[in-house]
């Protein structure tokens, strides 16, 4: 087949062509899709994720994650987006109808790229964990165009660099409770994952006595770890509690000890002043409700 002299201009969104560089990233190595997968699973069963749209993180922002992870580590198992786009010619250029550039090598062979890494997927789940365990949200950018952390160019609580829209942040809907709460969740299940290999010398009855595994990162996962309080506020409030007539009544201030006679003289006048002038409110309201209700009758 001939590739056409000129450039092809395709009318479509980048939504087709970030789908479409996500599926080589998948082909390039048996390991990425089953660690995508696991990794959101995991956040699904933590409740890092929902199906509604919100301040939390989204099930493509954990993609890019795990892309962003694969690139950086010392013997990386995918290659950047930048080396891709050196890597393209006339054949491999792609313009959206809105004028955005998503070109980069369709054939991998022209990259040049290959892996040395020889982890197993379990060393990549627990490696993934540790690394944004350790990750400084509040100053670096992810950026899959360069495989490296960057200065993070504004305030959101997590930047991930839009691959082929690098002005936009794909994880701006993040609060900065939602980031916390990731960074919380990854350093709980890095521990248990490293307690699992702790654990690798106990005999076969004692490990059948306690949870373990990688299963042991989706089943309850409220009684494995100790959370913070102050980080895991619920999301929705409930109606039902909104008109809970059983609720107490808050509890009384303690009496207040004043030095000064003259500061506790004047309070009590302005409490004084302030209960005669409900008073008179209340018995200017009474008056004026009869007197309507006597014009009635009449």
């Amino acid at each position: 087949m001939r590739w056409p002299a000129t450039p092809w201009r395709y009318y479509g969104s980048t939504g087709f062509f970030m789908s479409e560089l996500l599926y080589m990233f998948g082909e390039m190595d048996p390991r990425v899709r089953p660690l995508t997968f696991c990794v959101r699973r995991w956040a699904q069963s933590c409740g890092l994720t929902n199906p509604s749209p919100g301040r939390w993180i989204t099930n493509f922002s954990l993609t890019c994650l795990v892309m962003f992870f694969l690139q950086q580590m010392r013997q990386p198992i995918l290659p950047s987006i930048g080396a891709m786009v050196k890597a393209a010619n006339t054949a491999d250029i792609r313009v959206t109808e809105d004028g955005i550039n998503c070109t980069f090598a369709r054939d991998m062979d022209r990259v040049g790229f290959q892996s040395r890494n020889s982890s197993s997927l379990s060393e990549l789940l627990l490696q993934f964990f540790e690394f944004y365990s350790q990750f400084d949200f509040h100053n670096r950018a992810i950026s899959l165009n360069e495989g490296r952390a960057l200065a993070k160019p504004d305030h959101s609580a997590m930047y991930i660099v839009n691959p082929l829209e690098q002005l936009l942040n794909v994880s701006k809907n993040v609060s900065l409770e939602e980031c916390e709460r990731l960074r919380i969740e990854v350093r709980n299940a890095a521990w248990m994952l490293e307690s699992e290999v702790e654990n690798a010398t106990l005999s076969e009855s004692e490990r059948r006595e306690q949870s373990w595994g990688l299963l042991n990162l989706f089943k309850h996962p409220e009684k494995s770890v100790i959370r913070p309080n102050m980080f895991f506020k619920p999301r929705m409030v409930e109606v039902s509690d909104l008109f809970d007539k059983s609720q107490t009544s808050p509890p009384t201030p303690p009496p207040i000890n004043y030095k000064s006679p003259t500061v506790r003289q004047q309070v009590q006048s302005i409490k004084a002043a302030a209960r005669s002038e409900l008073k008179q409110l209340r018995e200017s309201s009474t008056t004026t409700t009869s007197a309507a209700k006597t014009k009635r009758s009449r």
